[in-house]
């Protein structure tokens, strides 16, 4: 029936694998949770999920160097015995006993692929993380959109696809599965949602979301950003279909129209001249969403400059 795919690192994951565990043991399905620790460098969170070995139907897998989010998703569908799988992140919280129940009825569909959706605590976190949870609140509002959108029929917007909480059918995963060119963090995720949209797959979306509680702190979370940003220009210089990036990711159609305008070049001495205004605006406690999309495309354009052999 289902197999429940979770990547670990660097964190603890007890209670979220044992109410999985036991809301599909009430549920009374055939399941498996399958694991796997992606080279965890915090020796006490490996003690930790250790424990978890004990729960019969979990299996955990340990990764002697780190490989990343893409090869370790697509190392658990390998390792999966079941036609559908449920992949989950591992700063992952529950929101009711509901979670696994509302996915069964389409565990019996071919060709499905199932957005469940991200929520985040209204409590305000500590002031160093107030950046990725303001970015999150707002991910929460295109989740509710798209389930929305979905319910009544819209389907004018291009389809948007996370990989936080998502089902999927087993043998559609393996028609595309994660691409593994994608080392660092970020936009494997949006790759896959390409694929999904090229091949004429259509997402389900349902209201079946699961809180992030994994909020990094900004400086984190800005690293993180700009390793995403570093994937994008990956993309643009090794993906087959340009096009298709262009279309799908929304940084990529503003720096599109900086290429076509002659921009791109401003744009990154503007973004060395800012950038500490910028910093310290989104290391804030009252950081502004659009200044940090500014700072991912001015960013973007920094790399294409340095690519380019630019003067920086």
């Amino acid at each position: 029936m289902l197999s429940i795919l979770i990547p670990i690192y660097n964190y603890d994951t007890r209670l979220l694998v044992q109410q999985l565990h036991q809301q599909a043991l009430t549920a009374g399905i055939e399941f498996e949770i399958l694991l796997l620790d992606d080279a965890s460098d915090n020796e006490n969170v490996c003690h930790i999920n250790q424990q978890l070995k004990k729960l019969p139907s979990v299996t955990l897998f340990e990764l002697p160097t780190k490989a990343g989010r893409a090869v370790s998703r697509n190392f658990l569908a390998g390792q999966a015995k079941y036609n559908h799988l449920l992949f989950l992140d591992c700063d992952s919280e529950l929101i009711d006993d509901n979670f696994i129940k509302n996915y069964i009825p389409y565990c019996k569909q071919k060709d499905i692929v199932v957005c469940g959706g991200v929520a985040y605590k209204k409590e305000l976190p500590h002031k160093n993380a107030i950046l990725r949870w303001k970015y999150g609140k707002h991910e929460e509002k295109l989740s509710q959109k798209l389930v929305q959108n979905y319910l009544n029929r819209n389907q004018t917007e291009i389809n948007h696809f996370s990989a936080f909480n998502f089902l999927i059918d087993r043998e559609l995963f393996w028609s595309i599965r994660f691409n593994e060119l994608l080392k660092n963090y970020g936009h494997e995720d949006t790759l896959f949602g390409i694929e999904l949209q090229k091949r004429g797959y259509h997402i389900t979306y349902t209201n079946n979301p699961l809180y992030h509680i994994g909020i990094d702190n900004t400086d984190v979370y800005i690293d993180k950003t700009e390793k995403g940003v570093e994937n994008l220009k990956i993309l643009l210089d090794r993906y087959p279909d340009r096009e298709s990036l262009i279309k799908y990711i929304r940084l990529l159609k503003f720096y599109h129209i900086l290429e076509q305008i002659h921009l791109v070049g401003f744009t990154r001495l503007l973004f060395r001249l800012t950038r500490p205004l910028m910093l310290k605006n989104l290391k804030g406690e009252c950081p502004n969403l659009l200044l940090f999309n500014i700072y991912k495309l001015g960013y973007l354009c920094y790399l294409m400059a340095m690519k380019n052999n630019f003067d920086l």
